[in-house]
């Protein structure tokens, strides 16, 4: 997903790349090499209600972009197969949430579903894996605050303070207190000493 990373831990040795798509239902098909949208699609029962995306491309509040039909699959990515109401939508935080999740309980998923492994992942080889969502890091360009995403595509930035957040809760995250502590005003008193006349 494009706001997720995926981290693949295995034996290097004989390993087969593949390109894995999730389903609707949350099930993985692996492909290898040269295999097109259109092939990977016909193993889905709802092939007329569902397209494929990379999950390089999905970004919060955007739209979901669909793959072409005659575009190949690359190995060592993860597509989904998303239903075709999903593109007047834009994604929102739950929706990149269950989609992260999804993938996590798939990718993990795999190594059980494999018999010829042995309780091993995925053609026998021991697998560990995690889905982190991608983090995006602030920048300052000529006095302007921008956010550079993963992609190097830049986008403005507007914060605003809101009253509620002057009040915190003892148990507010760590993360809540530090984006507190950096809106605060960063002023400091000027002393001023007495002038003799």
């Amino acid at each position: 997903m494009g706001s997720c990373f995926s981290s693949d831990q295995y034996e290097s040795i004989g390993s087969i790349e593949t390109a894995k798509v999730i389903s609707v239902s949350g099930s993985l098909r692996e492909y290898p090499n040269y295999v097109t949208v259109s092939q990977a699609l016909e193993a889905e029962p709802t092939t007329s209600t569902a397209f494929l995306c990379n999950s390089d491309n999905l970004y919060y509040d955007e739209f979901v972009q669909p793959l072409d039909s005659d575009d190949y699959l690359e190995v060592g990515q993860i597509y989904f197969v998303l239903p075709k109401a999903r593109l007047q939508k834009r994604l929102t935080a739950s929706d990149m949430a269950a989609l992260a999740v999804k993938a996590s309980v798939a990718l993990s998923g795999a190594g059980l579903n494999n018999k010829s492994g042995g309780g091993k992942g995925l053609f026998g080889r021991n697998r560990k894996i995690k889905v982190l969502p991608v983090l995006e890091v602030k920048e300052r360009v000529g006095g302007e605050e921008l956010e550079k995403r993963y992609d190097d595509e830049k986008m403005m930035v507007m914060m605003r303070r809101s009253g509620s957040v002057k009040k915190l809760k003892r148990s507010a995250s760590r993360r809540v207190k530090f984006v507190y502590r950096s809106f605060k005003v960063r002023l400091s008193t000027i002393h001023e000493g007495t002038v003799a006349n």
